[in-house]
């Protein structure tokens, strides 16, 4: 088994383990489950922005067999990761999509406060069903927090839905704490936000 940065070859399942990461959440924002499904596989298959492979890390036995993916944030993120988000809404998103995701811009900047500079923030922690409870989370959770202490970084933080009782177990066995809550009001949805001090 090994950890890697997401290739573009392996889109189509890190596009799936994303969706599955929080489809009621994602289903929202970007039109429901098939619109949804289709922009995170286009911009899966982009070099740059937020749903790139190349900005996942991937635990897979082979190349093209991902088991869990996750991403990792900081608080300065590079231009080119800005622009490649930005371009995959422009080249699939409609205009009305686009004006529902900006109209929901402020409460979501308000749920899923970005980390602090002595942060790394996780994100789009997933694992395929069937490999589920064998240690590939705690894996990416192991090698996120190895990597922010490469960059000399104090703490891990994530959010979560707090109805997900499995993936809050799944962070606390890792030694993550809950810091704080907040309510995302479009779905109803209650965010845990949780920290691992390193």
């Amino acid at each position: 088994m090994t950890i890697q940065r997401g290739q573009l070859s392996q889109s189509s399942q890190i596009a799936a383990l994303i969706y599955a990461s929080e489809p009621r959440l994602l289903n929202f924002l970007f039109g429901g489950e098939e619109l949804c499904k289709a922009y995170l596989l286009n911009a899966c298959q982009q070099a740059q922005g937020q749903f790139s492979a190349n900005y996942h890390w991937v635990y897979s036995k082979e190349v093209n067999q991902v088991e869990g993916v996750c991403a990792t944030w900081l608080a300065s993120m590079p231009i080119e990761f800005q622009a490649g988000t930005i371009s995959a809404f422009r080249d699939f998103l409609s205009e009305e999509q686009i004006i529902h995701l900006l109209a929901y811009k402020e409460p979501l900047d308000l749920c899923f406060v970005a980390p602090r500079a002595d942060q790394m923030c996780i994100g789009h922690m997933s694992v395929f069903e069937k490999s589920q409870r064998k240690g590939i989370a705690a894996g990416l959770i192991q090698h996120a927090a190895s990597e922010a202490k490469d960059l000399g970084l104090s703490e891990l933080v994530l959010d979560v839905d707090m109805s997900n009782s499995a993936a809050i177990e799944c962070y606390t066995n890792a030694g993550f704490c809950h810091a704080s809550q907040s309510k995302f009001e479009a779905t109803q949805q209650t965010f845990s936000r949780m920290i691992l001090r390193l």
